[in-house]
């Protein structure tokens, strides 16, 4: 009879591991509640200390170590207003990694400047530095570092970059909520960053979005972006810059005070099952940590992993050949959400790059005002692809919100695939 519960065998596990997401009480209701009634709906017209998003605005820039929060409407007009902030402009080129959502390239696109996608770092899927060097031209205006699955990028060395360069850096938080490069949060080191609080992140409105920053003059111009070109302290309807409204509700920044006030426990018991997760893995051939234990802990180069997903890596030419795909079909059968991180293929695969898909004209991309030719579909970063179509393997943050036992399961259903993995070739 088959072990394997893809071969017909009795799956491992037969419960939900972790938490269902998102995580809600009665002070969400509470809050919602309070807004409903007060009638204030949106934050305008209303003195910042009454407001639930200016409330919001400040307590999470100061949780990550900034000055100065802009609260939008999500999380990628958040990357166009911290473009916009930050100067980026037709026929600009702003340098982007391959493995990531494709938000973080088309706000490029949308600022009507080109994305140019570059290879990743094998050791994180994070960025690469050496193709980030390789890729600065003179007409290359900002670099936007994702911490891949909130694994933090090597910023000092982004920022000497930037520095000699003449550039500005813009970090994509989406995944990396309470993440610690070096001791500092990760959105308080580049000149910008920007967040996410869709459904899934590990602090969510449904929608939603931020832009942090220190620097006071970003922070008028993205408050000027975000609020139809408005300026604080002047008249109402003075507009001095072409902007468009991407206000947060109130409905969404109540919610978010609340879920920021849970969040350093959800990172706690996150970052300790991962931990022993992470032991677990080392004995088992053909999986492993994402990266080694040197590189994560107190005085590291990551402090602090809050994770969206949490990568690990597989190891074909450790698991007698088996394709990752196939072990990822036969581990979900076993009831394990495993999938592929880094956000699956390579971002220059989708059919709008593939099809170079910018509209009538062709713009940004096209435009005479770039002059210069960007085809896409001769875009290949070769460790992009191998860690999609080999490598790569997640789990899904509210699996960490669980218990050991959770992490027990999850383990001894990697076992039971690895010492079947005969079954998996019939």
């Amino acid at each position: 009879m088959p072990k394997l519960a893809i071969r017909g065998g009795e799956p491992l596990v037969k419960r939900q591991l972790g938490k269902s997401w998102p995580i809600f009480d009665g002070r969400e209701e509470r809050a919602l509640l309070e807004v409903l009634r007060s009638g204030h709906w949106w934050r305008g017209g209303m003195d910042p200390s009454e407001s639930k998003v200016s409330q919001f605005e400040d307590r999470f820039a100061s949780y990550c170590q900034a000055k100065y929060g802009i609260a939008v409407t999500n999380g990628t007009q958040a990357l166009e207003c911290a473009l916009k902030a930050a100067g980026v402009e037709a026929g600009d080129e702003v340098i982007v990694p391959a493995l990531t959502f494709v938000a973080t390239a088309t706000s490029v696109a949308l600022v009507n400047a080109v994305p140019v996608i570059v290879d990743v770092d094998p050791r994180t899927y994070n960025i690469s530095i050496q193709a980030i060097e390789d890729a600065i031209t003179d007409r290359t205006r900002a670099i936007i570092p994702v911490h891949n699955g909130g694994f933090p990028c090597d910023m000092d060395r982004i920022m000497e970059i930037a520095q000699r360069h003449d550039l500005m850096v813009i970090e994509d938080c989406a995944h990396a909520h309470g993440s610690e490069y070096k001791g500092r949060r990760c959105g308080s080191i580049g000149h910008l960053s920007a967040f996410s609080f869709q459904q899934g992140k590990v602090m969510t409105s449904g929608e939603g979005g931020i832009v942090l920053t220190s620097d006071p003059e970003l922070a008028e111009k993205a408050y000027s972006f975000m609020h139809i070109g408005r300026m604080p302290g002047r008249p109402f309807y003075e507009f001095h810059r072409l902007a468009s409204n991407l206000r947060m509700t109130e409905w969404q920044g109540a919610v978010l005070l609340c879920q920021l006030e849970r969040l350093d426990e959800q990172v706690r018991r996150r970052e300790e099952n991962a931990r022993y997760l992470a032991e677990g893995l080392k004995e088992i051939p053909g999986v492993e940590p994402l990266v080694d234990q040197d590189m994560w802990g107190e005085g590291k180069f990551c402090t602090r992993w809050s994770f969206y997903y949490w990568n690990f890596r597989y190891r074909q030419e450790e698991f007698d050949g088996i394709h990752r795909d196939k072990f990822i079909e036969a581990l979900k059968a076993e009831g394990v959400p495993v999938g592929i991180g880094a956000h699956g293929e390579p971002i220059y695969r989708n059919p709008l790059f593939q099809n170079m898909n910018f509209g009538r004209t062709g713009c940004p991309i096209r435009c005479p005002l770039y002059g210069k030719d960007m085809d896409y579909r001769k875009v290949f970063c070769p460790e992009a692809e191998r860690i999609y179509r080999e490598e790569a393997l997640s789990l899904p943050h509210a699996v960490f919100l669980g218990d050991r036992k959770d992490m027990d399961l999850i383990l001894d259903a990697i076992r039971k695939v690895r010492e079947n993995a005969d079954e998996l070739r019939e």
